[in-house]
């Protein structure tokens, strides 16, 4: 028998439906712990999508072991790839309105997809949330000090010092990782994805979600704890990450222009946006790479441009030395 509901009768909101997509490399050591993240979360992920992307450690095996006979689950293996072509994959294969990403090495925190679901319901129109990572080394102990530690620390100064989010994302990324982010399946769409960017995949995606959607930054509340090891791929090429960085930053500024500031572009703005670049010390590269950017017709050409081994001496050249 249907029922009828009274005109005054509230009614609930759907529950946010959100699909986790695990990126497996190599990570056998912290594949479980990971694991262990999901599947204790207070609010339950509606499906896991996992993809080991050519691992030649046992991590597969393990996270197949955890995951055996759980319901809403796939797992897949593939020749090696690249993070930003696995997590597209796996969201593709996803079902779920929402998108949370968790890499290999990182834990979400018990509550951070039921704080998301919260933040989802009383903000209709947001396309990305994120939260305030902790920090832990390759043990899983807590980091209350060290270089991630204090990096979050400025950028969080930076932050609280400018009031400008967009820009002090740009000034130090203190979401930090796409573990800490969950995104709608549309906004997804329209970026055309994560793009192949080896070290600033996660930067991007945060960019184009504040120039094309509405982004919440739920900074009082733990999401994840992101794990800070001799692996980590921002440890690879100093000078290649930040030719990779510069060219983020360029497509960022060109996209939002005056979206990175207040509403009366004072004074204020400028001396945020000068600090900024006395930080990075990318001046010159992002002039350049600014110049350049209406040559090319999408921000995938262009950062194919910036990758383009033809010119990589110059552009490893004009940004060394910087911190």
């Amino acid at each position: 028998m249907s029922s009828i509901k009274r005109p005054d009768e509230a009614v609930s909101p759907p529950i946010p439906a959100i699909s986790v997509v695990v990126p497996l490399y190599n990570h056998a050591q912290y594949i479980e712990s990971a694991l262990d993240s999901v599947l204790s979360q207070t609010s339950p992920a509606d499906e896991i999508v996992l993809i080991d992307d050519g691992s030649s450690d046992n991590g597969f095996e393990l996270a197949q072991r955890k995951l055996a006979n759980l319901p809403h689950v796939k797992t897949f293996r593939q020749e090696n790839a690249g993070a930003h072509t696995t997590i597209n994959r796996a969201i593709g294969i996803s079902r779920g309105d929402y998108i949370a990403v968790l890499n290999s090495d990182d834990v979400f925190a018990p509550t951070k997809l039921e704080r998301c679901r919260a933040v989802i319901r009383e903000r209709p129109g947001v396309g990305l949330v994120a939260g305030n990572p902790g920090i832990m080394d390759g043990q899983g102990v807590r980091l209350n000090s060290g270089f991630a530690f204090d990096w979050m620390r400025r950028a969080r100064h930076f932050l609280e010092q400018t009031k400008l989010p967009q820009l002090a994302l740009l000034n130090e990324n203190f979401v930090a990782t796409t573990s800490n982010m969950v995104f709608t399946r549309g906004l997804w769409d329209e970026a055309g994805g994560f793009q192949p960017l080896r070290y600033c995949h996660d930067l991007d995606f945060l960019m184009f979600a504040c120039a094309h959607s509405a982004v919440f930054l739920d900074l009082e509340h733990e999401h994840i704890v992101y794990r800070v090891h001799d692996n980590n791929t921002i440890w690879e090429d100093h000078d290649k990450v930040r030719v990779e960085l510069a060219a983020v930053i360029a497509q960022a500024l060109s996209a939002s222009g005056p979206r990175f500031f207040s509403a009366d572009l004072g004074e204020q703005d400028l001396a945020a946006y000068l600090l900024f670049l006395r930080n990075r010390r990318l001046t010159e590269m992002l002039s350049f790479f600014q110049t350049v950017r209406p040559a090319f017709p999408s921000r995938t050409a262009f950062y194919a441009y910036a990758a383009d081994p033809r010119h990589a001496s110059a552009f490893r050249a004009a940004v060394a030395g910087g911190p």
